[in-house]
């Protein structure tokens, strides 16, 4: 048998759907399919069961499954020693941004792995906090940034900051402000997609003082929404280093609120976050975040 196929059964096993382990693998579903065939052959062992909803694992299956995933953590194990033996850090690591890089430090880091591992490089993917966690479990990337908690029990996380966000107001509207957040509910609010995990900081916020802006645009991009605020196009959430970058463009106004907070988290996979490479690129992300 082959280790490929021992991934194949786990992620299987794991989703309990043909069509989400095939995402999640980079595979096809026929490939999948054709790896549980040829495992279950040469084990001479049924794994799975068919059902309408997806792959259930059979009794001998939820057995083997636990020897299945011993196997590919010794594997791991021997190629983490085999990479540890030698005298530099060498490695190619994919990294997620869910937001600008002068927020995310990314320039101090690159600076402070460098000295230390020069032969360790980034390549540098700008992304979505929902979209970064999707890449690195289907292997597309190896690392990255989110906002608020993971989604998924396998993403390893490293709390950096918590995040705080302002009512950002156009100068145009500063009479309004001091009005309060009903004054300013019927103009125009320029919003991240609703599966954007600061949205659903906003939406409670709203919520609670029971305020539903009634001219809502969605854009999907820091820049675009602090550049549409600072022209006067709306009014957004927005974090101090983006108000900082609004006011160079035109006058932008800050309300404050304690509870416009989200935690910013360093993320990778669970079985990768002992990797020598992906260690050390944790260790100068905690590094030059304090």
């Amino acid at each position: 048998m082959e280790l490929y196929q021992l991934k194949t059964f786990v992620v299987v096993a794991e989703e309990a759907h043909l069509t989400r382990a095939a995402e999640r693998l980079n595979a096809s579903q026929p490939t999948v399919s054709a790896h549980i065939k040829a495992l279950e052959e040469e084990l001479e062992t049924r794994l799975f069961i068919r059902t309408p909803k997806g792959m259930d694992l059979t009794e001998a299956g939820e057995r083997l499954r636990v020897k299945a995933e011993e196997v590919l953590s010794a594997a791991r194990a021997m190629k983490l020693e085999a990479r540890n033996m030698g005298d530099e850090l060498v490695g190619d690591l994919s990294l997620g941004l869910n937001t600008d890089a002068e927020y995310l430090r990314i320039v101090p880091l690159l600076t402070s792995l460098g000295e230390e591992h020069p032969k360790i490089t980034l390549q540098i993917l700008q992304s979505a906090s929902t979209s970064v966690q999707g890449a690195i479990r289907k292997g597309r990337l190896d690392c990255g940034f989110i906002f608020g908690k993971p989604r998924h029990k396998d993403i390893h996380a490293v709390l950096l900051d918590m995040t705080r966000f302002f009512v950002a107001v156009p100068d145009i509207w500063k009479d309004r402000i001091a009005g309060g957040l009903e004054a300013l509910a019927d103009l125009p609010w320029i919003l991240d997609p609703s599966d954007n995990p600061v949205q659903k900081l906003i939406d409670p916020f709203f919520e609670e003082r029971n305020i539903k802006p009634t001219n809502a645009l969605e854009v999907d991009g820091d820049e675009v929404i602090r550049v549409l605020v600072a022209a006067g196009k709306g009014v957004s959430f927005l974090r101090e280093n983006e108000l900082k970058a609004a006011n160079r463009i035109g006058i932008v106004h800050a309300i404050p609120f304690e509870e416009l907070s989200i935690e910013l988290h360093f993320v990778c996979l669970k079985r990768r976050d002992q990797d020598p490479v992906m260690r050390a690129v944790i260790d100068h992300v905690i590094k030059v975040w304090g």
